[in-house]
């Protein structure tokens, strides 16, 4: 009965690890080399709150590529945003709008407040993705 618990166990353990994806980030539109770019991927639970997933990487002129080494494959969506003082924290304005540059995956508009997240999730599977964001400042 144990060596089928433990194959049991392996199998889950394989499979979980078979769900995890590659992604890359391809975030365009930085306008300068100051501080970082950090991309976020979210679920749907965690769309426009604290994602669990992040990626910070040195800002280039340009645009910058972010990737994510084992996302579990899924439905997510992607933000982007210039930290350009390199604090990790996503500026506002008084009236709450993004301060520093920012964009979300699939490029949704928002109209009278913030997009939707079926308007920027992609599909990710077990094969990875390649996305791009752009940054709007």
């Amino acid at each position: 009965m144990r060596p089928s618990i433990l194959i049991l166990v392996a199998a889950l353990a394989v499979t979980g690890a078979a769900q995890a994806a590659s992604v890359e980030v391809k975030v365009s539109g930085v306008q300068n080399t100051k501080g970082q770019v950090v991309v976020s991927a979210c679920d749907k639970a965690t769309f426009l709150k604290t994602c669990p997933y992040n990626v910070k990487v040195p800002a280039a002129s340009g645009g910058v590529s972010a990737k994510f080494a084992s996302l579990p494959a899924g439905r997510w969506s992607f933000l982007a945003f210039h930290d350009q003082d390199g604090d990790g924290v996503m500026k506002k304005t008084a009236l709450g709008l993004p301060a520093d540059g920012v964009g979300l995956s699939r490029d949704p508009k928002a109209r009278f407040g913030p997009p939707k997240f079926e308007d920027s999730a992609v599909d990710v599977g077990a094969d990875g993705a390649s996305v791009a964001v752009g940054l709007k400042y």
